[in-house]
């Protein structure tokens, strides 16, 4: 028998590369797809996936390595993708095919629920960096399933649920012209910087208040009483 050789892919850990799992409700197939490429196109695999070189079953190399970028899909796509697409004696080509049509099919019921969410986002508790990163998670999740968001839609959507507190930064950005989403943000958290230090000096100042008045109210009360002793003693 000859001597069986190993996969150089074979080890190789794919979430050391692709740190995030695709997953239908997260509608991150873009991102995850990006991840993906990339990592195949540093190993030189990108053929596997593209189609451009068709599999070859004498050469075993070639049908190792599929099995190992299939096994790297596997380990990155969540249980649910997977339970639609995975079937016996698929090639990664196939696989990946599969994948994309499954994606597909389920981007008209999800605009519908994403554009909801979109449109409806406020920033209630949340800080202006992470309000930002909500809402342009979700303009992502849209152009995904085929509606992707203009810099100006996202920019008044930001505006429209902002907090109160921010209403004049908010209307002084509305009225420039061709500010991105990422301008409006940064002078949003701007604002919210001097909203808390303002806060911050407002409250030394109480204390410092506070703490006077204490003082002056045990110091007082002390004079009061030497001041009346002394009065009777006069008046003896």
């Amino acid at each position: 028998m000859g001597e069986v050789t190993i996969s150089p892919f074979a080890t190789i850990n794919v979430k050391s590369h692709v740190p995030i799992m695709l997953e239908l409700r997260a509608s991150n197939y873009t991102k995850w797809s990006i991840f993906f490429l990339d990592m195949c196109g540093k190993f030189g695999l990108l053929r596997h996936i593209d189609g451009t070189a068709p599999p070859d079953p004498v050469d075993a190399p070639y049908a190792q390595n599929d099995c190992c970028v299939r096994t790297w899909l596997y380990g990155s796509v969540s249980e649910s993708v997977l339970d639609f697409t995975m079937a016996p004696n698929q090639t990664v080509r196939q696989l990946w095919v599969a994948i994309e049509n499954h994606i597909q099919v389920n981007k008209a019921p999800r605009s519908i629920y994403l554009s909801h969410e979109f449109h409806n986002m406020t920033q209630g508790d949340l800080s202006v960096e992470d309000y930002g990163k909500k809402m342009k998670v979700a303009a992502d999740a849209l152009r995904d399933v085929g509606h992707p968001i203009t810099e100006a839609t996202l920019v008044l959507n930001l505006m429209r649920g902002i907090n109160k507190k921010f209403s004049n930064t908010a209307d002084f950005i509305a009225g420039q012209k061709n500010i991105t989403f990422t301008e409006a943000l940064d002078q949003l958290q701007l604002k919210e910087l001097r909203l808390a230090n303002e806060d911050q000096v407002a409250a030394a100042t109480a204390l410092v208040a506070a703490s006077n008045s204490a003082g002056c109210g045990s110091a007082c009360r002390s004079s009061s009483t030497t001041t009346g002793a002394q009065r009777q003693q006069s008046q003896q």
